[in-house]
């Protein structure tokens, strides 16, 4: 297969345009004319070029150099771009860069499989001059911005901290101050039921703050609030927890539904809803059913998870979503149970700008209901 590029070029090293230094471009290709020509263009330019001829050299140069975008071809020989790609996107500080193939292969099985493997766009040869340096630029400009997000999104997370560190104080103070009220023996009943609003009150504030605080680190390191399909992590959850039913003889049935789509941080919303499914099956009996839907609600979207359990008494209804409180009904075969799963999901259904609650389910059983933002 012929892999020269369109014409040749006269210069015996690439240098970058004179000025400031330019976004650093590696250049992996086994043909060194063709890495010549690809770098006098972008050296022109005023890109910083780092020529590599193996894939072996080019991995080296990407984890020692950090470069802002990586031309790869496709089909060197040795370790070809597709093993190239795979380490890269394997490894902690390279996982991220955006490659571009270039290729002179117009297959569509060997184009899908490189976006498959993490490539972002792909470059025919021979290359027009132009798009090559439309696409560099484009993708150049597209990591400046999503670096500059995360920077944000760092500094973000270190002040909420901050932030967080002085209001655990104040909870803590006010969680002592309730305790030290209902043990009292001059307090009365309404001072008691005082003291406990209040401790429920610092209780639900303190698993906010904790919930927020994850919400701002997961977007940190990348993770932010995005559109999700309900179905789709609807089917994750149901696969993930499919065995634990079977092993109960329980029946998990996605009943079928509108497509909903919701906004939501994805470990966020995938963690509460495997907490209610979970539960639904820890008090569900053996060979029960339960159902999972969902609905649109003027601009909110509703998940329902449905179980023929035993449901939650008015009297625990009122602590369901307090940390570490035990209720009277217990798992139908001894599963274990924290305490803290509810009263977290909860605080991480509201941190992401939605609501979780509970309802008796008609002839007999339990509806949690989350209820998250739509798109």
């Amino acid at each position: 297969m012929d892999k020269k590029m369109p014409a040749s070029v006269n210069e015996d090293t690439i240098e970058p345009a004179a000025g400031e230094p330019g976004p650093v471009v590696l250049v992996i290709d086994d043909q060194q004319a063709n890495v010549r020509m690809v770098g006098a263009l972008l050296s022109r330019s005023g890109y910083q070029v780092l020529p590599a001829l193996s894939g072996g050299e080019g991995l080296e140069l990407a984890r020692s150099s950090k470069p802002d975008v990586v031309l790869l071809d496709m089909k060197m020989p040795g370790m070809d771009g597709f093993e190239v790609l795979k380490q890269l996107r394997e490894g902690a500080e390279t996982k991220d860069l955006p490659i571009i193939f270039l290729t002179a292969d117009n297959d569509r099985e060997n184009l899908v499989r490189a976006f498959a493997a993490g490539a972002i766009d792909y470059i025919t040869k021979p290359f027009v001059a132009e798009e090559l340096l439309a696409r560099v630029l484009t993708h150049v400009d597209l990591k400046k911005s999503r670096d500059a997000l995360r920077s944000f999104a760092q500094e973000k997370q270190e002040m909420a901290e901050l932030v967080a560190h002085d209001l655990r104080n104040y909870f803590a103070n006010i969680i002592f101050a309730a305790d030290l009220l209902r043990s009292s023996a001059a307090s009365g009943p309404s001072q008691q039921r005082l003291a406990e609003s209040i401790r429920g009150s610092a209780d639900s504030g303190m698993l906010f703050l904790q919930a927020f605080l994850e919400q701002q680190e997961h977007q940190a390191h990348g993770s932010l609030i995005e559109p999700l399909p309900v179905r789709q992590i609807l089917c994750e959850v149901v696969d993930l927890l499919s065995r634990s039913a079977a092993a109960k003889g329980i029946v998990l049935e996605l009943i079928p539904h509108d497509t909903v789509i919701v906004s939501g941080l994805r470990a966020g919303v995938a963690h509460v809803l495997q907490n209610l499914v979970s539960n639904a099956i820890k008090y569900s009996p053996r060979d029960g059913h339960i159902g999972i839907t969902a609905n649109r609600n003027g601009r909110c979207g509703r998940i329902h998870v449905m179980d023929r359990g035993p449901g939650i008494s008015e009297e625990d209804q009122a602590k369901l979503f307090q940390r570490f409180v035990r209720l009277s009904a217990n798992p139908t075969e001894g599963e274990s149970t924290h305490g803290l799963g509810l009263a977290l999901a909860k605080q991480q259904a509201r941190a992401m700008g939605g609501n979780l609650w509970y309802e008796q389910r008609e002839g007999g059983g339990s509806i949690f209901t989350l209820e998250l933002p739509l798109v």
